[in-house]
């Protein structure tokens, strides 16, 4: 639904996203700009469809976070602002991509969500980059809080979580 470009990126089927587990040796997970997200357990000898039911055509998988303390647990954020749909699709899943939770209570219905990362040394503390800012889960997305502080509304393209920060990659505001 869209007009070709000369840099061809509106071509479709590319993995955007990766994401090697930190628990398990060999499993991998990617997401697509075409919506699909596939799961290797062998180090990529053999891969599983495991797209979550439901999902919109077109939407661009952006992100995808291995849990850092939960072998099989996954979370994905992914958008389709381009074709006028401004939903925070985040999602979650506990067993290998089998099924998906959709857990983006408390953020706006128009909160484009980007970004996802799990805390490395609490389990179940996210963060959420958005299209205009940074949101926390204490409840591995159960419900969100703003988490904006001194940050202005900008959009959070990347989150990095250290051990004792969390970095912000913005997109024109530099990096917090």
């Amino acid at each position: 639904p869209i007009t070709r470009d000369q840099t061809g990126v509106e071509t479709y089927a590319t993995v955007f996203t990766l994401a090697p587990s930190r628990k398990q040796r060999g499993l991998i997970w990617a997401g697509s700009d075409d919506g699909l997200v596939h799961l290797t357990r062998d180090g990529g000898g053999t891969w599983s469809n495991v797209t979550p039911k439901g999902l919109p055509r077109h939407l661009k998988i952006t992100t995808i976070e291995d849990s850092p303390h939960a072998p099989g647990t996954a979370y994905l954020t992914g958008h389709r602002f381009l074709l006028g749909d401004f939903r925070p699709y985040v999602l979650k899943t506990s067993d290998f991509g089998r099924s998906w939770t959709a857990i983006s209570e408390g953020i706006p219905a128009d909160e484009i969500a980007r970004s996802i990362r799990e805390d490395i040394v609490r389990p179940g503390l996210l963060y959420l980059g958005t299209e205009r800012g940074v949101w926390v889960s204490f409840d591995a997305g159960g419900k969100w809080h703003k988490l904006q502080r001194e940050l202005p509304a900008v959009q959070v393209s990347d989150l990095a979580v250290t051990e004792r920060d969390l970095v912000i990659a913005t997109h024109g505001r530099s990096f917090w």
